[in-house]
């Protein structure tokens, strides 16, 4: 490859990166879902890859909640609302 071709393909890479890496914003931020995480008291030999990273992420009145080693989606306990 020439110089110049391996210094646009650099370019594009770079730009692409960036795109991936902004911030998305959204109208009327979404609230978080009633009820708290059901506590997790055992210690992981390491943490596994994360099934969710937000509670709109997951389905009905589910919570995105570090259990068994991995942030996953389960039953919210009943808060003091």
């Amino acid at each position: 490859m020439k110089p110049s071709s391996v210094s646009a393909l650099a370019a594009v890479f770079l730009l692409l990166c960036l795109h991936v890496a902004q911030p998305r914003f959204r109208k009327g931020g979404a609230a978080a879902k009633p009820g708290i995480c059901p506590e997790f008291t055992l210690s992981c030999p390491f943490v596994l890859i994360p099934l969710c990273r937000r509670d709109r992420r997951c389905r009905g009145a589910k919570k995105c909640c570090f259990y068994n080693c991995r942030r996953r989606c389960v039953e919210p306990w009943p808060g003091l609302e």
